[in-house]
């Protein structure tokens, strides 16, 4: 599942509870280095 906590986005394995984190920063840099990446998708 994706949420975002604290202006974070996490990214959290709904079967084996393991969990990756990702700021508006790092965000902003992958999309800008991959030609491949149409957009994000950010919730409100």
């Amino acid at each position: 599942m994706l949420f975002m906590e604290n202006n974070v986005e996490k990214v959290e394995c709904v079967n084996c509870g393991h969990t990756q984190t990702q700021t508006d920063d790092q965000a902003t840099q992958a999309s800008k280095g991959s030609a491949n990446v149409i957009g994000l998708f950010k919730p409100e």
